[in-house]
């Protein structure tokens, strides 16, 4: 009697197993694409303290504002320091606070025009909750030589209305200054120098004593020339 013999081969499940390992791995990446969406969108949503660009000439001024994207919660006051990256290519001149600020502190502008201090408080709460786009400050900026800068803004306290202390983004802005252009102006204004009498419309005044003197001896040979012609055909 023959006895026959069967062996079961258990199939491997690698390929089930590949596939949910695949796809717990996609859905955890989605997750972390989506809290860095949500973050950045925060971000961007949120208050800043921002400046504005400005282009001027080496010898000229601009002025830049300095500006609250956004005050949820109103503004009751605030203090900014400002930096120029680069004295060397522009320094702060002054700075001024809008009226709406009826308590202020003098711009303390530092050496060489580098930095300057700004702290304003509104008193008379006309910056309410929501507001957008308030102007904090107006800068006023003088180039000293052809390139580029940043303004940088750094918020030292900024308060709303609730008395909470928050801490806006900041956003620095771009000075970029060129060249002077009323000295190329003069520069081509300067009349061009004396040259020699030309054939068509020089002018003798120009020409030195010297050459006249040369000339006039010049003008003698042809004549005495012409006159030893003229005998000999005679």
């Amino acid at each position: 009697m023959t006895k026959h013999t069967q062996t079961r081969t258990d199939a491997p499940e690698t390929s089930s197993d590949t596939t949910m390992t695949h796809l717990a791995v996609a859905l955890a990446a989605l997750a972390l694409l989506g809290a860095g969406a949500g973050l950045a969108t925060a971000q961007t949503d949120g208050p800043a303290v921002s400046v504005t660009d400005a282009d001027l000439s080496a010898s000229g001024t601009a002025t830049v504002d300095v500006v609250l994207t956004s005050a949820p919660n109103g503004l009751a006051g605030y203090n900014i320091d400002l930096t120029v990256d680069d004295p060397n290519v522009a320094h702060i001149e002054s700075a001024s606070y809008p009226d709406r600020f009826d308590l202020t502190t003098d711009p303390a502008v530092g050496d060489e025009g580098r930095t300057v201090t700004l702290e304003a408080a509104d008193m008379g709460s006309t910056i309410d909750a929501g507001a957008s786009d308030v102007t904090l400050a107006t800068v006023e900026i003088a180039g000293d030589a052809p390139g580029e800068a940043e303004l940088a803004v750094e918020p030292q306290q900024v308060d709303t209305n609730d008395g909470d202390r928050i801490q806006p983004a900041a956003q620095a802005g771009a000075l970029t200054v060129t060249g002077d252009s009323s000295a190329s102006a003069t520069e081509s204004a300067d009349p061009p120098s004396a040259g020699p009498v030309d054939e068509l419309g020089g002018s003798a005044d120009a020409l030195p004593t010297d050459a006249l003197a040369l000339l006039g001896a010049l003008v003698a040979i042809v004549a005495l020339s012409a006159l030893a012609v003229a005998r000999r055909r005679s």
